[in-house]
């Protein structure tokens, strides 16, 4: 049997989503036939209802459909709640459902590609638009001690910090030492420089960009600080997409990794 899986965006030539998840298929010995579609803000609800009502089987929704996408599913998982934004959809039980794997992603390639054991960990968040919220609540499971949220607008990072009850704060001058610093910010798809206070950072500090497939501006800035660990984010790309590959396919995935 041939499973039907896409990604929808606009733009989509750049998508990596179906190399990846042609390796899992085949490393997992799935038929899957894995395409690229591109949508328009007006035939994005029209598209994806086509698709699952021709047999897909699984959708990966990028930008910027990923909000369209929650409010067009008829059932979400509590991280696609928190995060208002859905990257993954299927049908289950003649519905649509929908889920946001990208902060479990983000998670799972921190611990088990880049080594680090996030208990206990202090963590500055750049950004507080949607990349940024949908990676605070597996963060927050990991049991990071704190998370400061710096954004251009001190207010909107406010208002997501005043979502959850304890170890999320709004700064708008960060701590010194910081273990981990996240860029989830639009600010590597520019070319302008990026500064930082260098005290943000100690000798151990990981830098990591959820960005991917250049040096952004926030990578070679650290790199200028004489930081050692930096990662773009390709990783996390990869661990989110293994996770929605895992809610299409469970029930046959014959082993759980990538």
């Amino acid at each position: 049997m041939t499973y039907r899986c896409a990604v929808i965006g606009n733009p989509i030539v750049h998508s990596q989503s179906p190399q990846i998840h042609a390796a899992f298929a085949a490393k997992q010995g799935i038929d899957l036939q894995y395409d690229k579609i591109l949508a328009t803000e007006e035939n994005f609800t029209a598209v994806v209802q086509d698709f699952f009502a021709q047999g897909g089987h699984g959708l990966n929704i990028t930008l910027p459909f990923k909000e369209k996408a929650y409010a067009l599913a008829q059932q979400h998982s509590p991280y696609a709640r928190t995060a208002g934004a859905v990257n993954t959809l299927w049908m289950e039980n003649g519905e649509l459902c929908g889920d946001n794997t990208d902060g479990r992603g983000l998670v799972r390639a921190l611990s088990q590609q880049h080594g680090i054991d996030l208990s206990g960990k202090r963590l500055l968040l750049l950004g507080a638009g949607g990349a940024a919220r949908g990676v605070i609540l597996p963060l927050l499971e990991a049991q990071v001690s704190q998370i400061d949220i710096l954004n251009r607008s001190p207010d909107k990072a406010r208002a997501l910090a005043d979502l959850y009850a304890e170890r999320v704060a709004a700064v708008e001058h960060p701590a010194q030492g910081y273990d981990l610093i996240i860029n989830a910010t639009s600010a590597g798809l520019g070319d302008s420089a990026f500064t930082l206070s260098p005290t943000t950072l100690h000798e151990q500090t990981l830098c990591y960009d959820m960005m991917y497939g250049k040096q952004t501006p926030f990578m070679q800035w650290a790199a200028a600080q004489g930081c050692t660990q930096i990662a773009d984010g390709y990783s996390m790309l990869e661990n989110q997409a293994w996770l929605a590959f895992h809610i299409w396919f469970g029930t046959i995935i014959k082993k759980d990794n990538i």
